[in-house]
């Protein structure tokens, strides 16, 4: 049976040739890895509860003031393809600031059915060429295997005005 020695050097305890201090940073240092690593955990906890999430990519482009038009594609609980479009988009500037509420309403009409969301967000800045908008959305309704479903979620788009390009992602928890 060994025991370590422990031996006092310049008023701090120390282990095979490491200082209290020094044994005190790398437990702090292994803590923070630790917590660091932590996403990728429940990431991978989380693939259980899959089975009812939805992931959705769209590419869209102005058709009006108000309204966009352009393709999507779902992955997750459903698997589909096909065109989107938002009408009745609205920003509304946000007093001293560079960013305005956003809302609206788009669809997602696919080779298995037609599904409905309303959208409501921030986007920012309100002046340049580069356009963020975050916020949540609720699916309102659906046809085909989207008939009965409802579920709601994060959506994130970036909007480039020179070249008229939106590109969104949405991910939601869906029932039904």
């Amino acid at each position: 049976m060994t025991i370590a020695r422990v031996r006092e050097v310049s008023g701090m305890e120390s282990f095979s040739g490491l200082t209290r201090r020094d044994i005190l940073k790398l437990a702090g240092a292994a803590g923070a890895l630790s917590l660091a690593a932590m996403p990728l955990v429940s990431a991978y906890a989380s693939e259980d509860s899959d089975e009812n999430r939805l992931f959705i990519g769209f590419s869209l482009h102005p058709t009006g003031p108000t309204s966009t038009a352009g393709t999507f594609v779902m992955s997750g609980r459903f698997q589909d393809s096909g065109t989107s479009a938002a009408e009745g988009v609205t920003l509304a500037p946000i007093d001293g600031t560079d960013r305005s509420r956003l809302s609206g309403d788009q669809q997602f009409v696919g080779q298995q059915g037609t599904m409905f969301t309303h959208f409501e967000g921030i986007s920012f800045p309100n002046a340049g060429p580069h356009v963020v908008g975050e916020g949540r959305f609720t699916i309102v309704s659906g046809t085909g295997v989207y008939a009965g479903i409802r579920g709601q979620g994060s959506f994130l788009i970036v909007v480039d005005f020179s070249s008229s390009q939106l590109i969104g992602t949405e991910t939601a928890n869906v029932d039904g």
